[in-house]
């Protein structure tokens, strides 16, 4: 009996092989897109973490942390002499509960300005708190106006002027502290000026103001931290890089393109928007100047602390010096009247002596008209017209000097009525000024 063997012909094994080959390619491919969803879910998850995690810190130090220096998480903000401004998602300094997101490449823009007071407004560094926040005020007389004398007020608050000294009319003021927001080293004068940088002075105001200075530029200037966009560098807050799955690129680097190259010297990120090709699977996370800005509702504060409050201010003492200059014209209008009665009591003295002189002519016509036995009996008449005459004009002195005396009290009681308003709007305008530098103080 004949066995038959059993088996696959060569035909049978090439169908089987031709399946195989169609069959993986295609599994192989839904693995990996099934994978780098997966793995783009999860890196995507942890940016937006980081991202509210960034916010968070922001809020709470009044300003954005400095990159780590490795995958360890803690945030170094040098790097040699330089400033760090790429490097990996400070993980740890954020209380991040993901090591995952030490994987993450991150960068901060970072454009310091200088160490000195004048140089602190058109600070961008993002990862230093400082007080940015210096606008300009009236300051305040030292003496304060006093009222208690009727002389023009030698201490009347001072004509606004701009002088290029810090202890200038029109100078810089800072805040304190935040048990006290007024430095107490700062007179009401502004002499000294009130010094920036206190630390407890920072706030959000400041961390706006940089990003408000820092949005200017369309174009990110060189050695900032950017975006590729085609062939445009765009400025940005901060980037966080995820590495994808892959490494598509196949230089030995998770991170492909200008993520594998950002550095300290060339801080440039791709773009968010960049596509995955073959070449590149990386996921970019930025949030630009602008964004944050809006984020943080800094329009509406920085309006309100840098020019409403002290434009308020400034009204308040442009208000009081006007009181003042017209205190002073009704202190004028006080020495006029005070010279009216001094003017009527001299009327009143002439007329008097009219009075007198009137009689006098009277007693010396009824001798002439005695001596000449009638013949000048007409000038008895003369005199007594004379008399009646004086009698009128000692009425009329006698009125004016009641009249400038009412006219005198009045004024008086006028500028002694406004002199007090002219105090009590000195104490409102310091009060006023006062208010606007604990906005600064306190931030929003």
């Amino acid at each position: 009996m004949r066995h038959r063997m059993l088996g696959f012909t060569l035909v049978e094994l090439s169908l089987v092989l031709l399946a195989l080959g169609l069959i993986l390619p295609g599994a192989v491919i839904f693995w990996q897109l099934s994978e780098r969803h997966r793995v783009a879910a999860v890196q995507m998850d942890a940016q937006q973490q980081s991202r509210q995690a960034l916010l968070g810190y922001l809020h709470s130090h009044y300003r954005l942390p400095c990159p780590a220096a490795d995958a360890n998480g803690v945030e170094s903000c040098t790097d040699g002499a330089a400033i760090r401004q790429v490097g990996y998602l400070p993980w740890r300094t954020l209380n991040l509960p993901r090591p995952e997101a030490g994987r993450l490449r991150y960068g901060v823009y970072r454009e310091p300005s200088g160490a000195t007071m004048a140089a602190a407004p058109s600070d961008r560094d993002l990862a230093v708190a400082r007080d940015r926040m210096n606008p300009l005020r009236v300051r305040t007389p030292s003496p304060k106006p006093q009222n208690h004398t009727e002389a023009p007020n030698p201490n009347a608050p001072p004509i606004p002027e701009v002088l290029s000294s810090l202890n200038s009319v029109l100078g810089v003021t800072q805040s304190g502290n935040d048990a006290a927001p007024l430095n107490p080293a700062c007179d009401a004068a502004g002499d000294p000026a009130c010094p920036l940088g206190v630390v407890n002075a920072v706030n959000l105001i400041d961390i706006c103001l940089a990003l408000n200075t820092a949005s200017d530029a369309l174009v990110a200037p060189a050695g900032r931290l950017a975006t590729q966009v085609g062939a445009t560098r765009r400025t940005a807050a901060f980037v966080i890089a995820a590495p994808g799955l892959l490494d598509a690129q196949g230089n030995g680097q998770a991170f492909d393109g200008a993520n594998a190259t950002a550095s300290n010297a060339d801080p440039t990120f791709a773009s968010p928007s960049q596509a995955v090709t073959e070449q590149y699977d990386d996921i970019v996370l930025a949030a630009s100047h602008t964004e944050l800005f809006a984020e943080l509702q800094c329009g509406a504060a920085l309006s309100a602390i840098s020019h409403a409050h002290f434009n308020v201010a400034t009204g308040a003492f442009v208000m009081e010096r006007a009181m003042y200059d017209y205190r002073d014209q009704l202190y004028i209008a006080v020495v006029l009247a005070r010279a009216d009665v001094a003017a009527a009591a001299a009327g009143a003295l002439s007329a008097a002596a009219g009075s007198l002189d009137a009689a006098k002519e009277m007693v010396s016509a009824v001798a002439d008209t005695t001596m000449s036995v009638g013949a000048r009996a007409f000038q008895i008449a003369l005199a007594a017209v004379g008399i009646g005459l004086a009698v009128a004009s000692d009425i009329a002195a006698a009125a004016a000097v009641v009249d400038a005396a009412l006219s005198l009290a009045e004024a008086e009681d006028v500028f002694n009525g406004f002199a007090t308003r002219t105090t009590a709007m000195t104490e409102l305008s310091r009060d006023i000024n006062t208010n606007a530098l604990r906005a600064d103080a306190i931030g929003h």
